[in-house]
């Protein structure tokens, strides 16, 4: 029985000898190899915030033409001077929004009916990655000059839809 657990003793030190075992790589060559990752990782970054600082990109959407849109409701509009309409509008199939007109419409625009509206060129300020920005959310840029009722070819998914155009500076 004293030389089983004798043995039994001598099995467990020579297992638990054995995970200290030599290293293949010494402390002060994993440092060194730690150190030089590092420092190659905070100058990559240094350098990419050194251009980005230099060479700030701005992007801008011109938006062009004309669009169709079914006015749905003609409100005044009370932050801007007397005189002035807002009307609620929408294009084929999608979300509600407000276009702004410099002179009263009230008489001239028929809601529930389709019009296709011209207006004057613009540029907005747009995030470097917005690919495809969508004209209802710059609304408040718009200079409607122009209106019309719009013909059935212009109706529905044949509807007039805006030129947008990206531009860097």
């Amino acid at each position: 029985m004293k030389k089983i657990i004798a043995m039994v003793l001598c099995l467990v030190l020579v297992f638990s000898l054995a995970g200290c075992g030599n290293n293949d790589q010494s402390s002060d060559t994993h440092d060194a190899n730690y150190e030089e990752g590092y420092t190659a990782g905070y100058e990559v970054g240094y350098n990419d915030g050194k251009q980005q600082m230099t060479a700030p990109q701005k992007c801008y959407a011109q938006f062009s033409g004309s669009f169709t849109a079914t006015v749905e409701q003609l409100l005044p509009d009370y932050c801007a001077l007397p005189g002035k309409t807002v009307a609620v509008v929408h294009f084929f199939q999608t979300a509600p929004f407000l276009l702004r007109f410099q002179e009263d419409m009230t008489g001239k625009l028929v809601e529930g009916t389709v019009y296709v509206f011209e207006f004057k060129t613009f540029e907005v300020e747009i995030p470097t990655d917005e690919k495809n920005p969508d004209i209802s959310d710059y609304m408040y840029s718009i200079d409607v000059t122009n209106y019309r009722v719009a013909e059935d070819s212009e109706l529905g998914l044949d509807s007039i839809t805006p030129t947008v155009e990206i531009i860097s500076k």
